[in-house]
């Protein structure tokens, strides 16, 4: 990998901790090279946001391991996702959970959806530094991208990280999803009131919204609960 970057998290630090809570915790199986890709994301993601954009406000190596990465990877716990799924994550940002999730899943085809430009620059640059393939950067906004016919109806799964409220983001994701697929919204403390306020729009998009699913995020300095809200279509 090159090392163009100057490395401002504590590589050591996070890898132990994401060792421990994704390995140890929820039993995800990275690997060395695994655990070192997700080392140079957090190197990169700190050198652009201190000099080049502003990517994310959580720059410290704790913060990057659990509030991005774990906070991404809860997605794997939570549902199985079955081998060559297509996945495409709308308004990606930094890349998350879509990068997070085709590192320890290189089986997963993945698409990067983003209307900011020099956000998926960002993207292919974490992309072509750790080696990734099967991996792609669009940029668009997801109202227009869906209704093509490249992509319209195409995707096994559709994540979604602090995007949008439920019933804005269902209307945005629901064009991607191709029969039997699914919408999977990465939510916080407010998911149940947002599922009832979206619960209209899931009717009328034909799609049927489970229950939030739970997952508790190891190695957090205080309790922190991710909310998954999964909705089929």
């Amino acid at each position: 990998m090159a090392v163009g970057y100057a490395n401002r998290v504590n590589s050591d630090d996070l890898i132990s901790i994401l060792r421990r809570g994704a390995n140890d915790v929820w039993q995800l199986g990275l690997t060395d090279l695994q655990l070192s890709q997700f080392a140079r994301y957090a190197e990169i993601l700190v050198d652009w946001n201190a000099n080049r954009m502003n990517l994310t406000r959580l720059t410290s190596t704790a913060d990057i391991a659990v509030k991005h990465f774990l906070d991404s990877l809860a997605l794997l716990k939570a549902i199985d996702i079955p081998e060559a799924t297509r996945l495409i994550d709308v308004g990606t940002g930094a890349g998350l959970p879509g990068i997070a999730v085709k590192i320890v899943r290189p089986d997963i085809d993945v698409t990067l959806l983003d209307s900011t430009a020099k956000k998926l620059t960002f993207c292919q640059a974490v992309i072509d530094d750790i080696g990734l393939t099967g991996i792609r950067t669009i940029h668009g906004r997801a109202e227009e991208v869906g209704r093509s016919t490249e992509h319209g109806g195409r995707y096994d799964l559709v994540t979604a990280r602090a995007v949008a409220s439920l019933d804005k983001l269902l209307p945005w994701c629901a064009p991607f999803v191709s029969k039997g697929g699914r919408i999977a919204a990465l939510k916080g403390a407010l998911a149940p009131e947002e599922m009832v306020t979206a619960d209209p729009v899931a009717r009328r998009l034909r799609l049927t919204v489970d229950e939030p699913i739970a997952i508790a995020l190891p190695e957090a300095a205080e309790e922190t609960i991710r909310q998954i809200i999964i909705a089929r279509a």
